[in-house]
């Protein structure tokens, strides 16, 4: 054995004991959200405690849980297959913005996006996130770039009915509740919506009046 293993391997050990030692939660709370695991990983019969999300790509839902007691059902739009379909797995939320700037794709193509004033957004996997979309008027189907899209009475000029369910959820998860996604996503021929045209003035809170948008 080499010399230099052998001076190695008591900080190889002590390293190996304090990454088993330190609490996962941190490191999933604080920095990013873990890979997300595989659908054979989620058995509907887990037992998750506390608060938690469980979203149907087949059904476009998603069903908020406080232990097993269902508390609420929401209509979705996720991703557009097959390019922008939304991941399944097991995530958790790791960023939590009250009012987003979006961007994405290829500046000056069909799917490229600049959307100020995204509501309620709530970050699960590096750039997909939960968040209220203001500018869809159909969900129950696939209308997004891979991100879940809620039902938001923010920022919309038209709300008319329509739930704030985006809202709702914001304020009831915190940093680190779970998101299941299962399901696979329905085949639809139609193009992720294109980004919307500006709010607005007069329909902007306050808050995003006097420049409180945050870009990511």
């Amino acid at each position: 054995m080499k010399l230099w293993y052998l001076l190695l391997f008591p900080y190889l050990m002590f390293g190996m004991i304090l990454a088993k030692a330190l609490p996962s939660v941190y490191a999933k709370d604080v920095f990013r959200s873990p890979m997300p695991a595989t659908l054979g990983d989620y058995s509907p019969t887990v037992d998750f405690t506390g608060k938690w999300l469980k979203i149907n790509l087949s059904r476009q839902q998603l069903d908020v849980y406080n232990d097993q007691r269902l508390l609420r059902v929401m209509p979705i739009s996720s991703g557009v297959p097959p390019k922008w379909t939304t991941p399944d797995g097991t995530f958790w939320i790791f960023r939590k913005v009250a009012d987003d700037h979006m961007r994405g794709g290829i500046p000056g193509s069909k799917d490229s996006w600049d959307v100020e004033h995204v509501p309620w957004a709530q970050y699960i996997y590096g750039g997909i996130a939960i968040h209220g979309a203001w500018w869809n008027h159909q969900f129950g189907v696939p209308r997004s770039h891979g991100c879940i899209q809620l039902p938001t009475r923010t920022f919309n000029p038209d709300p008319g009915d329509i739930p704030d369910d985006a809202k709702w959820l914001y304020h009831y998860t915190k940093i680190g509740t779970p998101v299941v996604i299962i399901g696979q996503t329905p085949l639809i021929t139609k193009a992720p919506l294109q980004h919307p045209n500006p709010v607005p003035q007069d329909v902007l809170p306050i808050f995003a009046r006097y420049g409180a948008s945050l870009t990511r």
